[in-house]
């Protein structure tokens, strides 16, 4: 027989408490950083936000009730820091986390703030599975930390995957990042060395090789640790060079949790950072138990077949029989399972200058892509809308309409004077010889009063809707699907 002590994992209830002080200072963070531009990230194109207007997300996000809700958050966010109210602040930190990082992923500009939101809806999701077991299923709190690393284990596994799928062999992502002025600390260093480096070669092979072996050690029950801790170290790396907010920090408290109870490492944390410990109370009905252990269950049965299902509609260009794809449609997205694209050459192979036009004047340069600060584009979520605008023409070349309409409802949001225009530049990062270079390739010229995009070809070298040739994107049937269109 299995030991249960071997086969189910243990953390000890101190680091859970560090888990949790931890993820409410870093989604009080990411809150505090989106306040400048809430208008933007959480109302609908009614008041200039990002959501797409209807009459139930009209009703949520207006200037009326997302005040309450952030204050809300933000207290629940507070609570979770401070250990006060701790299981009713985790659960309206997850019910706000899965709404805005998850519900509104396919109806807002936004995207759902991206692999920031959806690491930190996963987060969000495992402080408050652990306080709810630790505090009133204590017995299945084991069950529920293996659901956890299982389920962590296949994002980085897959996320690995495809990075190995999607160009990284061919030395197609890291650098193109690290030198994009979008997404990268220090594009201008970067940019001036030979693409063919072999440091590159380093970072691509290191990216994708670390993310499968880290992946598939976190699988097994002797190596979950190790798997954790390299995954850590390796996203502190990622801190120091790419623009992802607070991502690279809340996936290293995600690694915490693969720190076994009684470990060096654990007694080393709770050296430098002490918490205090749940207390064990009411426990949870019979039938509350026995659901919450079906749906553990059940998760872990499930999630190779979702996984390959994402990954046979992705690599394979086809689509499942019609009611298999929908039931996986639905299934990933009630759960928030996607496969994590983030740099990969689609997204990183360009960038976007934005202007101001006015009618008879000189244009006036809008997106200042800064380190770091209170600026809107130095903020990440403001690259992920913008970036994810444009891959719509790459993702959906055949449905003009879907990009126009996310375009528009974009440009309503930058302030301009009357009569001026938004102008879009489209630039593509590309190798030289000996540097990379930057070549802008179209402009799309919008007036958000009347509803028009005008584009221009800058360069008959690139084609702003193509793939690159190293990616396996294909033309999607519709937004919240990896099925290819139909033709």
């Amino acid at each position: 027989m299995i030991d249960s002590a071997f086969a189910f994992p243990s953390i000890s209830h101190e680091l859970q408490a560090l888990v949790r002080l931890l993820y409410g200072v870093l989604i009080g963070l990411t809150l505090l950083a989106a306040l400048p531009h809430a208008r933007r990230y959480f109302l609908s194109e009614r008041w200039q936000g990002f959501a797409e207007s209807g009459p139930i997300v009209n009703a949520i996000l207006n200037p009326v009730v997302v005040p309450i809700l952030l204050a809300s958050w933000l207290l629940a966010a507070a609570g979770l820091t401070f250990g006060r109210a701790v299981l009713p602040s985790a659960l309206v930190n997850l019910v706000f986390c899965y709404y805005f990082f998850n519900r509104l992923r396919w109806k807002s500009v936004s995207r759902g703030m991206g692999a920031p939101g959806f690491i930190a809806l996963w987060l969000g999701a495992a402080v408050f599975l652990l306080e709810l077991t630790a505090r009133h299923a204590p017995g299945l709190r084991g069950l529920a930390l293996l659901t956890l690393q299982v389920d962590f284990g296949a994002i980085m596994l897959s996320a690995g995957l495809y990075k190995l799928a999607a160009g990284y062999r061919q030395n197609h992502g890291m650098e193109l990042g690290m030198v994009n002025p979008e997404w990268g600390y220090w594009p201008r260093f970067w940019a001036g060395w030979r693409p063919s480096h072999p440091l590159f070669r380093l970072f691509n092979e290191m990216a994708w090789g670390t993310e499968v072996i880290c992946g598939l050690l976190m699988l097994f029950p002797s190596t979950r640790m190790l798997g954790g801790l390299l995954m850590l170290l390796s996203f502190v790396f990622i801190a120091t060079q790419i623009r992802l907010g607070f991502l690279p920090e809340m996936v290293m408290v995600c690694c915490l949790l693969f720190v076994g109870d009684g470990s060096v490492a654990e007694v080393w944390l709770l050296s430098v950072l002490p918490a205090a410990a749940a207390v064990a109370s009411q426990p949870l009905p019979a039938l509350a138990q026995s659901a919450l252990t079906v749906l553990c269950w059940g998760y872990l049965a499930l999630l190779p077949f979702v996984r390959a299902g994402m990954f046979y509609n992705q690599l394979k260009h086809r689509s499942l029989p019609a009611l298999l794809q929908r039931a996986l449609d639905l299934y990933a997205n009630t759960f928030g399972l996607i496969l994590w694209r983030v740099f990969t050459a689609d997204i990183v192979n360009f960038f976007v200058r934005v202007w101001e036009a006015p009618a008879n004047d000189a244009r006036r340069l809008v997106s200042d892509y800064r380190t770091t600060g209170p600026w809107r584009y130095s903020q990440v979520a403001e690259c992920i809308a913008l970036t994810s605008v444009f891959t719509t023409l790459k993702y959906y070349p055949s449905n003009r309409e879907l990009f126009v309409d996310r375009l528009l409802r974009y440009a309503r949001t930058i302030p301009h004077a009357p009569g001026s225009g938004i102008v879009f530049e489209w630039v593509s990062v590309a190798a030289g010889p000996e540097r990379f270079v930057f070549v802008p390739a179209a402009e799309f010229t919008v007036d958000p009063i009347a509803g028009t995009v005008i584009d221009r070809v800058l360069s008959d070298d690139v084609n702003v809707s193509a793939v690159s040739p190293v990616s396996p994107v294909h033309e999607g049937a519709r937004p919240g699907s990896y099925a290819p269109l139909a033709r």
